[in-house]
């Protein structure tokens, strides 16, 4: 039972307590919530807020937001291709990036052999900072065959590459295949991203395809462990299922 003391965001944190959200998990909506505690709108969002600076929920807008249960970290979906800040924002967070290097060079053999060019092709480099709400989350290089790309080196890299591609190159980031991995953060990384030497870095290469199945992207990001979460969605093998009596039936 509460009593006429208790503050409506300790009413808030015991109701999750008791509720056992875990990080990421939907509480509710807004409206759904100030109907349960029988309060304003007003005086609801006056507590998230607080709630929210102390890093104990988030909220989130559109049709699949809402107020979710948070423990500080920043989701990174593996069910979709989406651009650090479109990710961000949706989650929202302010979303910030920093060009540490961009320019012209020669394809390395794995950039060849992940991109699918020639020896001696001409690439794209561009090394960036990715930062949510000023607090540095990533380090992120992608090399693009600047063949595909004509002028790509004069746009500005401060906002979405995706979106760029998709809107000036009408080229869609369609297929990737990643690669996972845990490292732990040199020196030149801890000073870029405010950590210490030898935190643990969530590393990630990436081959992007386009719409037409063609690679575009051959990128090598690290973002920061403690800050970073994985989520995604697995499907059962009921398709498995389904196909094999199609294998095993006699032809006509």
């Amino acid at each position: 039972m509460d009593s006429p003391g208790d503050s409506l965001v300790d009413r808030i944190s015991r109701f999750i307590e008791a509720e056992q959200f875990s990080a990421g998990e939907r509480i509710g909506s807004e409206r759904a919530l100030a109907e349960q505690f029988a309060v304003s709108r007003s005086e609801l969002r006056t507590a998230l807020e607080l709630l929210e600076r102390h890093h104990r929920i988030r909220r989130t807008i559109g049709r699949s937001g809402g107020v979710f249960c948070w423990d500080g970290k920043i989701e990174r979906h593996l069910n979709t291709i989406e651009g650090v800040p479109d990710m961000l924002r949706q989650q929202g967070f302010r979303a910030t990036t920093t060009v540490l290097h961009s320019g012209i060079a020669i394809a390395t053999p794995v950039e060849c052999r992940a991109l699918r060019i020639a020896r001696g092709e001409p690439v794209f480099r561009l090394l960036r900072r990715r930062d949510a709400d000023d607090i540095p989350l990533s380090l992120d290089s992608m090399t693009l065959p600047i063949r595909m790309l004509p002028g790509f080196q004069n746009v500005t890299h401060t906002q979405s590459v995706y979106r760029t591609l998709l809107e000036e190159y009408e080229i869609e980031a369609a297929q990737a295949n990643e690669t996972i991995d845990v490292s732990a953060a040199n020196t030149e990384q801890a000073e870029v991203l405010r950590i210490s030497v030898g935190d643990p870095l969530l590393d990630i290469r990436r081959v992007t395809y386009s719409q037409h199945g063609v690679p575009f992207e051959f990128a090598h990001d690290y973002f920061v462990a403690a800050r970073t979460r994985i989520t995604l969605s697995r499907h059962g093998a009921r398709w498995k299922r389904a196909a094999e009596p199609a294998r095993r039936r006699p032809h006509a």
